[in-house]
């Protein structure tokens, strides 16, 4: 009863591992994989379980541990959801600094130990569908009958009385203000102008430019599919603008942008199932518009090569993967 636990290798007739608590141990039990640990103590509410280490990972100091010369000190987790008290909180201050560059180195190893894996974004599988399947959507969700003719206009709209019953609205004299916004409509197509400053376009330009894409992602996954699908279409070239010059067309400079923003998470393989919806839609849309520049030709080329890349290891993953459920479901134990 001094909280020590120590477990032991029958078959091989060593100690495998040892384990110091800081309340003592009266009941214990061990699962029949051999893979978990339950434990009560002392003064202490609820079941605490052991994971086995030896199962998931290699053991580099079970020698020692054999030896019976390293215990490990364990100090049992709080059960309260408030946590410990002031003062255990004040004493462990020290030990709490010292783990977290350990778990972050333990992270960074984890992320290189697995290069060929790709991450998901974890978004409702309906979420990201959407995104190619928008135009079956609207078609479905469109009236069958068109809007009816309301037999009388409502009390605030100003009509003309009629002979005939139908309802005549009395149209509004034309200020000078509209006078002047049509003349800046017919001069839109002439006049270079620059993008409007939009959420969408600022995430993009400073994410570029930081060469850090996760806060441009977060803020794509924050959007629905249709306010997405006019995000990019805001950015549609329209044919009438032909004849400007490419330097011009401020449109153009935020369709490469994404188009490396495109190239940078396939080649990291972030966000795959999102980011291979978010190409389909990119490439329906502003196709034809790469299809005709240049600088967008090469871009789009560098996007086809990363992606072929990609689903050549993932296309090996699943083979193996494949032969190995194959091996195993033949086999005989």
């Amino acid at each position: 009863m001094d909280g020590t636990l120590r477990i032991w290798d029958i078959i091989l007739a060593r100690q495998i591992d040892a384990i110091h608590v800081d309340v003592s141990i009266p009941r214990l039990s061990l699962s029949p994989n051999m893979d978990v640990l339950a434990t009560t103590h002392v003064d202490q509410n609820g079941v605490y379980l052991w994971v086995n280490q030896t199962m998931f990972s290699g053991a580099p100091h079970i020698d020692s541990y054999g030896s019976g010369k390293e215990v490990v000190s364990v100090k049992l987790p709080p059960i309260s959801s408030g946590g410990e008290s002031k003062e255990e909180d004040d004493s462990d201050k020290p030990a709490l600094s010292n783990s977290q560059p350990q778990a972050t180195t333990n992270s960074l190893v984890r992320e290189q130990q697995i290069p060929d894996l790709v991450t998901l974004s974890l978004l409702p599988k309906s979420q990201w569908q959407s995104l190619i399947n928008l135009d079956i959507i609207k078609a479905r969700n469109k009236p069958i009958e068109p809007p009816k003719k309301p037999e009388k206009a409502p009390f605030f709209l100003p009509s003309i009385p009629s002979l005939s019953g139908e309802i005549l609205f009395k149209a509004s004299e034309p200020s000078n203000e509209g006078k002047e916004a049509q003349d800046d409509e017919s001069d839109k197509v002439t006049r270079s102008t620059d993008l409007p400053s939009t959420p969408f376009v600022q995430f993009l330009q400073s994410s570029v430019e930081t060469k850090n894409f996760e806060a441009f992602t977060d803020y794509l996954k924050t959007l629905s599919p249709s306010t997405l699908d006019v995000e990019l279409r805001m950015l549609q070239i329209i044919d009438d603008d032909d004849d400007q010059e490419p330097e011009n067309r401020p449109e153009l400079l935020v369709l490469e942008l994404i188009l490396e923003y495109l190239i940078h998470e396939i080649s990291f393989r972030n966000n795959f199932e999102f980011i291979q919806a978010l190409i389909r839609l990119f490439l329906k849309i502003h196709g034809e518009t790469i299809r005709q520049q240049s600088k967008l030709q090469a871009k789009a080329q560098k996007l086809l090569e990363a992606q072929s890349a990609v689903w050549q290891k993932l296309d090996g993953l699943f083979q193996s993967a494949r032969c190995m459920v194959t091996f195993l479901s033949n086999s005989q134990f």
